[in-house]
Parts: structure tokens; C-alpha cells; sequence
């Protein structure tokens, strides 16, 4: 017998579980913060994501969100290159990944986040990135990822939908322990992580696995 796949969470129940998710990210000390925000780039640079010649997308953070500041700094030391995810269309919820040299002003968006200017940053598909360091509001061990609800990243990266093999970018959601939670049902537009980062480590998702293991490093 076939059975049917679980529906996704329902717009009350996310929507409830976003506030109190971003009510707990307010409440964290900026000590914490700031120690968490080394900790993401000891951690990436560990398990060697920050190799010279690497297209990254990483993100200016917003309010509450986990800072990457120490980790932008360390890929740029590394011979990293570096970009920033850039609503293009707003009213068709359009975002693309725009480069970030160092130094280059940033423009705010409509949302009060930095993001490089589309009339003079390069831009770069998001099948030519190696990595994607992702802002969330929640996850569960299984890779699926909690975001603000507006959807610009599941439509920009909307390719890693077909399958779990190996392609590319490489997709890693950066957040906190207390975000974790036992499980969120996918909605048919969200796109799996391949890893999650928190301060206290670095975790592959398998989509069948009940737990988080270390992720190794691929060539």
C-alpha cells in the first residue's frame, strides 16, 4: 500500500514557531553572540570549506540572525571569493548571488539588510557557487530548514530539489543549538540542507538519519 507523505506544517504553526525562535536569537547575550560567530569560522575552517579559489555565498546579518563576520574575514584570508545574496525583483520575490569584494559599499534593502549593488556587482549563477552559507530559524536533523518565509532562497537554489547525491552548491544552514527542533515537515517548495552549522560543530543531514554526524570534507 502506498502511503501518502506527511502534509507540511501549517502557515499558524510556522508562523508560531518563528516568533518564538526569534524571541530566544533576541534574548542571546551579545557575548555569546560574538563567541558563536568565531566559532562558526574555527569550525569552517577546520574541516577545510574555506579553500583558496572557493565562490562563496554568505550573508550580512539581520537583526538576530548568526553573525558570519569572522567567517567572511578568514575566506578572504584564505583566497576565498566571496558573495552576498541580492533581491533583484522584489515583487516577484527574485534573489540572486552578487560578488563581494572587500571594501565595496553595500546598498539597504527594503528589508534594512546589506546587499552589494546590482548596478555594478558581478552576479554568478547559483549552480557556479560552491557553498551557500544560509541564515535560519529553525532546523531538524534531517536537513530541512525553517527560513523567514518570504522564499528567496528556496527559489534561488530551487535546482537542489532533484535528489540528495552530490551537487552543487553545497548548502549549509548556520543557526544556533536551541534551534534545533525534532522535526519540520518540508513544504514542497523547501530545499534540504547538506549540513548544519552551529557553535557546537559542524553537522552532515541525511534525510533518513535520526541524528547528526560529523561532516567530512569533500574534494
Amino acid at each position: 500500500m502506498r502511503v501518502a507523505p506527511p502534509s507540511p506544517m501549517n502557515a499558524i504553526d510556522r508562523e508560531q514557531l518563528r516568533r518564538e525562535m526569534r524571541q530566544r536569537r533576541r534574548a542571546l547575550p551579545a557575548s555569546d553572540r560574538a563567541a558563536a560567530a568565531l566559532a562558526f569560522a574555527r569550525l569552517l575552517g577546520r574541516h577545510r570549506l574555506l579553500r583558496p579559489g572557493r565562490r562563496i555565498a554568505a550573508y550580512v546579518a539581520h537583526g538576530s540572525e548568526a553573525d558570519l563576520s569572522a567567517v567572511i574575514a578568514l575566506a578572504r584570508r584564505r583566497g576565498c571569493t566571496l558573495y552576498l545574496p541580492t533581491i533583484t525583483n522584489p515583487r516577484a520575490r527574485r534573489m540572486e548571488f552578487l560578488l563581494h569584494d572587500a571594501g565595496a559599499a553595500l546598498r539597504t534593502n527594503r528589508h534594512g539588510i546589506p546587499e552589494p549593488d546590482p548596478r555594478f556587482a558581478r552576479r554568478i549563477a547559483a549552480r557556479q557557487l560552491d557553498l551557500v552559507l544560509v541564515p535560519l530559524v529553525a532546523f531538524d536533523t534531517q536537513g530541512w530548514r525553517l527560513g523567514s518565509g518570504a522564499g528567496y532562497y528556496d527559489r534561488a537554489l530551487r535546482h537542489l530539489r532533484d535528489g540528495r547525491h552530490w551537487r552543487r552548491p553545497r548548502l549549509i544552514g548556520v543557526g544556533y543549538e536551541f534551534q534545533r527542533v525534532e522535526r519540520l515537515e518540508p513544504a514542497p517548495w523547501d530545499v534540504p540542507l547538506d549540513a548544519i552549522l552551529t557553535p557546537a560543530g559542524l553537522h552532515a543531514v541525511r534525510r533518513a538519519a535520526t541524528t547528526s554526524k560529523p561532516l567530512r570534507s569533500r574534494p
